[in-house]
C-alpha cells in the first residue's frame, strides 16, 4: 500500500501540536480527543479509531479526519 506512508505524513503535519505514537500506523492525542488510522491487515483500507470526551466533539473530529484520509 503505497498511498499509505504519505498519509501518515500528512496527518503528523496536520497534528503538529499533538502527542505523537507510530507503534501501529499514526496515533493522535490531545487532552479531549485521541485517535488512530493503520491499515488493514486483510484489506486494502486504512482504518480509523477515535474517540472524545462528548459525542459532538468526537463526531466534529471524525469528520475532520475522514476529510483528511480522503482528500
Amino acid at each position: 500500500m503505497d498511498h499509505v506512508q504519505p498519509k501518515f505524513d500528512q496527518i503528523a503535519s496536520k497534528y503538529a501540536d499533538a502527542h505523537q505514537y507510530t507503534l501501529d500506523g499514526i496515533s493522535i492525542e490531545y487532552p479531549d480527543w485521541h485517535f488512530n488510522v493503520r491499515a488493514s491487515n486483510t484489506e486494502p483500507l486504512l482504518r480509523l479509531n477515535l474517540e472524545a470526551t462528548t459525542p459532538e466533539l468526537m463526531a466534529q473530529k471524525r469528520d475532520e479526519v475522514l476529510g483528511l484520509i480522503r482528500s
